[in-house]
């Protein structure tokens, strides 16, 4: 066989980047930094964005001439994995980018989307470069990291300790929300999670262009050098999958650490009074985690995507792309899908 005929058989792999974290921690922040930086270099990025609900909202920040596949109404580590895999090999075939991005649901355990991903390598030619967390420093500080006289979400800290656990690059981001002292706190519960992972502190998710670059570690060496992330978790397995409700016993049966989180998705019929809005976000109990969505208001002629995390609200004016129409979601742990309809009619009727 010539030299020339070896290079044509050579597999070039598409590098594949994870973007992982809880809900509200800046991934889609992130992942537009990295969008932009890869068009300005030239390269061609697809991205496949995953959303435990109905509607994927934050695919709107986005350029609207990137590739995008969407994975909506489950949870891309278990109840959609297979569409995962198959998403992955249509972009491959079809698209032939130079770089992908998946964002995961923030309640999403990466290291089955590692397997799911380890499996169409086997037959497409992508590799996994970088699995990069996101923490949000001031969540861990409250909910995760508590201090001993308080009382966290035992629920919550297992699956944050799974997304922190499984990455080679964690980003400790929000570090404005907490003072320096805190952040050194958080940062030393991290490591003793992960001990090897690359830890950089930011806020508002602003990388240096060289973490991009080694997340792609776009050089000859990077088929050559996969990284290593150590062994998936057993939930959701596809050993499982393949039985029947009557082949797996009660020591088979468990769920995913993030099992207690729903999403609650709903639509708005017409625009509603901004400050109203705002106060329905901010009394939202304590249980709800995440909103977004889409609104417009009765003050102001323009629609907005609205983000709520951590008793914070944020109203971003936008265009959205194609027809979509306004929309709650909400997620949560253990919510009251009837108590948060019926604030929300409460809200609308007074308008």
């Amino acid at each position: 066989m010539s030299s020339i005929e070896k290079q044509d058989h050579k597999r070039h792999d598409i590098p594949v980047v994870i973007l992982s974290g809880f809900l509200g921690s800046g991934k889609t922040t992130l992942l537009k930094q990295l969008v932009d930086w890869s068009m300005e270099a030239g390269l061609t990025p697809a991205v496949i964005m995953n959303e435990v609900g109905e509607v994927n909202l934050d695919g709107q920040m986005l350029p609207d001439n990137v590739q995008m596949e969407e994975l909506l109404g489950g949870c891309i580590c278990c109840s959609v994995r297979g569409d995962f895999g198959l998403k992955l090999y249509e972009l491959v075939l079809e698209l032939r980018p130079d770089v992908i991005y998946v964002e995961c649901t923030g309640i999403a355990e990466p290291m089955e989307i590692v397997d799911a991903l380890t499996e169409v390598s086997m037959y497409a030619p992508v590799q996994l470069t970088s699995l990069i967390s996101l923490a949000d420093a001031a969540q861990l500080s409250e909910q995760v990291f508590v201090k001993a006289e308080k009382k966290g979400s035992t629920k919550l800290k297992k699956l944050v300790k799974e997304q922190i656990r499984s990455a080679n690059t964690i980003i400790l981001n929000k570090c404005d929300l907490v003072d320096e002292q805190e952040a050194d706190r958080v940062l030393h519960e991290i490591r003793a999670w992960n001990a090897t992972a690359s830890v950089l502190r930011t806020s508002h998710a602003k990388l240096d262009r060289n973490v991009w670059l080694d997340a792609l570690r776009l050089s000859d060496e990077r088929t050559e050098n996969p990284i290593t992330t150590g062994q998936a978790c057993d939930c959701c397995s596809t050993h499982d999958q393949h039985r029947t409700a009557d082949q797996v016993d009660s020591h088979h049966i468990h769920q995913p650490h993030h099992a207690f989180v729903t999403a609650w998705t709903h639509a708005i019929s017409s625009p509603v009074c901004s400050e109203r809005f705002e106060q329905w976000l901010l009394a939202l109990p304590d249980t709800v985690y995440r909103a977004k969505g889409i609104v417009q208001f009765t003050d102001t002629s323009k629609r907005y995507m609205f983000q709520y995390a951590y008793r914070a609200t944020e109203f971003i004016p936008i265009m959205p792309q194609g027809e979509i129409d306004d929309v709650i979601v909400v997620i949560g742990e253990q919510m009251d899908a009837a108590e948060l309809e019926q604030r929300l009619y409460q809200l609308l009727e007074e308008d």
